[in-house]
């Protein structure tokens, strides 16, 4: 059976009888109440398409909901932060860089997810020696990438009532006042990726038992904010 809808029960490669793989409405409520059974469940079917583009589902359509008019102000007030010169009528080609953004974001969804395979893989299988396949840490990507998903559109309202496409709950949302470098940087923090990130520690550790949590939230962790302090460089 397809994905979508779930698996019976099938055996795994110790003989033991392996978890069922339950369809994708339930999986996405087992990443936040039962993670370890879903991360176990995917250790022996390790789906990962249509989970990756109902996250791109979700950021497209937290993009497309925002009003056109809050676009054209963004762009307009950056050109303006940038000291360049506003073209007239800018703010009516808002309907423009939200469908531009919301291709960007659904597109970008599936690159990060790949790259980011790729890497934990290389680092976790061949530089660590866990027993993990691109196959599995692909899917609990999939998966765990979900809580940003989420995350963009429990913060949607605020990015409407803000005029503000670009806003973040992060950690730079609970210190106020930081310009420059220091604000760019813990502004990146986004709290939705700090428990994705541990979230696919967890996950790590059920593909290969032997891995413990804390060096896999250490490892994946300082990746993370490694990402998040050369992208600040470029915005503050």
């Amino acid at each position: 059976m397809s994905e979508l809808g779930g698996k019976p029960a099938g055996r795994s490669s110790q003989g033991d009888r392996a978890p069922s793989l339950p369809s994708l409405p339930v999986r996405v409520g087992q990443l936040v109440f039962s993670p370890t059974r879903l991360f176990d469940a995917l250790r022996e079917r390790p789906v990962w398409f249509w989970t990756l583009a109902l996250g791109a589902i979700l950021v497209v359509s937290g993009v497309l909901a925002i009003p056109t008019e809050v676009w054209g102000e963004m762009m307009r007030a950056q050109l303006l932060e940038a000291g360049q010169p506003v073209p007239e009528g800018i703010e009516n080609q808002g309907g423009l860089f939200r469908v531009g953004g919301a291709i960007a974001a659904g597109v970008f969804w599936f690159v990060v997810a790949f790259v980011s395979a790729g890497l934990i893989t290389g680092i976790f299988a061949f530089l660590l020696g866990d027993e993990v396949g691109y196959r599995q840490v692909l899917s609990v990507v999939s998966h765990t990438s979900l809580i940003g998903a989420l995350g963009s559109l429990i913060v949607l309202p605020l990015r409407i009532l803000q005029r503000d496409p670009q806003l973040t709950l992060s950690v730079g949302t609970f210190l106020p006042g930081l310009d420059g470098y220091a604000g760019a940087f813990f502004r990146g923090l986004d709290l939705f990726g700090i428990w994705s990130y541990l979230l696919l520690a967890l996950a790590l550790t059920r593909l290969d038992p032997r891995r413990g949590f804390g060096v896999a939230a250490a490892v994946l962790m300082t990746m993370f904010v490694g990402v998040v302090a050369v992208f600040a460089i470029f915005q503050a």
